[in-house]
């Protein structure tokens, strides 16, 4: 099955290049290929693509403000950022927002599409020159939290992609309680939204 994708980056030449390395990939449609944050969102909204590669400044929105609202909004698409700077405070930010790769300019082409099909997998990704600067920030942004038994088995369960009825069932709960669960961990990890506390779970390793 192919991979779709809209594409946005408000340099032409850059992502008329892209557009053109992209549509010679076997397994990717590009379904739409924009210049500006708003359009990004909107081509978003009107085709649904399985990826969005958006470069992180953009006029209009930036990669990560389109990421979060695509977080809020509840779409299936996932983001994978492109972008010249090795911020690593920049690429924390947007893992936060709930962007699933995040890709340096200044890398091969090979690398981006190895980030879009780990992406589209369900995985994430992230141009290991920017990757090791991240844990130190990591930890100092996730201190210790004790989470009670409970609370680690809906840690669990959401990492596994289980929606609040399916937790529910699981745990023989109901769904609202569950739901009471989910906020009540945002408030404790000082997190936004169900990619975050997932994140945070991936980041805690063995301590769920």
């Amino acid at each position: 099955m192919s991979m779709r994708v809209v594409l946005a980056d408000d340099h032409a030449i850059v992502r008329q290049g892209l557009a053109s390395l992209l549509r010679a990939e076997p397994d990717i449609e590009l379904v739409g290929e924009v210049g500006d944050g708003e359009d990004a969102w909107q081509a978003i909204g009107d085709s649904k693509p399985d990826i969005a590669v958006l470069d992180l400044a953009m006029p209009g929105a930036t990669g990560i403000e389109i990421a979060r609202r695509v977080e809020s909004a509840g779409l299936a698409t996932r983001i994978l950022l492109l972008t010249m700077y090795e911020d690593p405070a920049t690429a924390l930010d947007a893992e936060r927002a709930g962007v699933a790769g995040y890709v340096l300019k200044a890398s091969l082409f090979d690398e981006l599409i190895l980030g879009v099909r780990l992406v589209a997998a369900g995985g994430t990704f992230m141009s290991p020159a920017i990757a090791g600067k991240l844990r130190p920030l990591r930890c100092d942004r996730h201190p210790t939290v004790t989470l009670s038994p409970r609370e680690r088995e809906v840690v669990r369960l959401l990492s596994q992609g289980l929606h609040s009825k399916e937790i529910a069932r699981i745990l023989s709960i109901s769904p609202g309680t569950v739901d009471t669960y989910r906020k009540r961990l945002m408030q404790k990890l000082d997190v936004h939204s169900v990619a975050e506390v997932v994140r945070w779970a991936a980041e805690s390793g063995g301590t769920l």
